[in-house]
């Protein structure tokens, strides 16, 4: 089994890049869905978090309101690491014991893709990939796609700045693609690199 990191700041392409990945053939798991519960009423980071962060980013279900949240925890990079300090933990857990259930099947996949969006900030991770894909692409084009789908510029800008640099998950990653131009250039290259890099690997 297989087992690729698939990394990228907000609004590179990474998710865009995992759930292709999964149409030819991968087995995905997506970090954020696996965090999500987490934070749900009754789940086992609300309490953590709203005592880092204030009574006020609990919504009225009694689970974490995520946009509450994320105007702290984005305002600067301490708050951010704050987050992530109370999160990675438990997510890292969770996508342990779903590779380790994914391992014990009679027919174990030949590859997962794992969507991990914040690889260099949580380097824990590299514990459970045999190898990285770093999604690449100019701060503009991810500014201009989130503002197409209804984000705010300045939310998106704070977010970038509390993120690290494409240069530093260069750094990390075995494979690296830019995703500055169409969407279908992006699927083309995404194929060639299964091929290439991919295909094989799990047989």
């Amino acid at each position: 089994m297989f087992v690729l990191g698939v990394t990228g700041g907000i609004g590179s392409g990474k998710s865009t890049a995992a759930r292709y990945l999964g149409t030819l053939g991968a087995v995905v798991i997506d970090l954020d869905d696996l965090a999500r519960p987490l934070l749900l009423a009754g789940g086992p980071l609300v309490a953590d978090v709203a005592a880092a962060f204030g009574a006020e980013v609990v919504g009225p279900d009694g689970g974490i309101d995520t946009q509450a949240l994320a105007a702290r925890a984005f305002a600067s990079a301490e708050q951010t690491r704050r987050l992530d300090a109370l999160v990675h933990p438990a997510v890292f857990a969770a996508c342990a014991g779903a590779l380790d259930a994914l391992a014990l099947l009679s027919e174990p996949p030949a590859v997962v893709v794992i969507d991990i969006p914040l690889l260099v900030e949580a380097p824990m991770f590299f514990d459970l990939v045999d190898a990285v894909l770093a999604i690449s692409a100019t701060e503009d084009a991810r500014v201009e796609r989130l503002v197409r789908d209804g984000r705010q510029e300045a939310d998106v800008r704070a977010r970038i700045a509390v993120q690290a640099s494409d240069s530093d998950r260069r750094d990390i990653a075995e494979y690296v693609i830019e995703n500055d131009g169409t969407a279908q250039e992006f699927r083309s290259e995404l194929g060639e690199f299964w091929e290439r890099a991919v295909a094989d690997r799990g047989a």
